[in-house]
């Protein structure tokens, strides 16, 4: 991840990007960075018109139709349907964004743990197409998107190595105790709930 003296560096080179509104803003941002430092709400919209100021970047991924019909089929027993993934040593967090969202119905892939400590890493549009966001390295999105595309190629193997090596069910999070369960790598409920077989 970058640090804030980087994203200030690449801010001060992005301004020309802006719009004229924002670029007089974006500049206070970097000049009082010089000065005295910033408030974590001014870091916030460092970020902010960094991804303002970068053009959209797209990477992509296996055919996720999998993945979207498996978020279709919670959406009818569950109001916020996640899954938990870990693959090659990286945590991710998918779930469906709201009508509230800034892209209702896309799949907002995130980092695995407490909400505040979540890092955004893109979203996956409904029509296949991984956004990724603008905050992290190429090394960094290169992952997160290696991430996705196995578990669009494979929903199935992915959810259950995630029970497998966690002991954990990705859709719910509780404990596999089981010992079905703990062979499938997910509940019965949770299948039935995401489309998926079990048993």
């Amino acid at each position: 991840m970058l640090s804030l003296s980087q994203k200030v560096e690449n801010l001060k080179v992005a301004l020309t990007n802006l719009k004229p509104n924002d670029q007089g803003f974006a500049k206070s941002l970097c000049d009082q960075f010089a000065e005295r430092g910033l408030s974590p709400k001014q870091e916030m919209w460092v970020d902010t018109m960094l991804e303002r100021a970068s053009p959209k970047q797209t990477v992509a991924v296996a055919n996720l139709a999998p993945l979207v019909a498996m978020f279709e089929v919670a959406k009818g027993h569950q109001k916020t349907p996640a899954v938990l993934v870990k693959i090659n040593d990286r945590s991710l967090r998918l779930s469906l964004a709201g009508s509230g969202a800034r892209v209702p119905g896309s799949i907002n892939v995130t980092s695995s743990g407490s909400f505040a400590n979540r890092d955004w890493y893109g979203r996956v549009t409904q029509d296949g197409v991984f956004q990724p966001s603008n905050r992290f390295d190429s090394q960094t999105m290169t992952a997160v998107a290696s991430a996705l595309n196995a578990l669009a190629v494979n929903p199935v193997e992915v959810a259950a190595t995630y029970g497998h090596e966690t002991g954990n069910c990705c859709f719910c999070g509780r404990e596999l105790t089981d010992p079905r369960s703990v062979s499938v790598g997910y509940g019965p409920i949770c299948a039935d709930h995401w489309g998926l077989p079990w048993g």
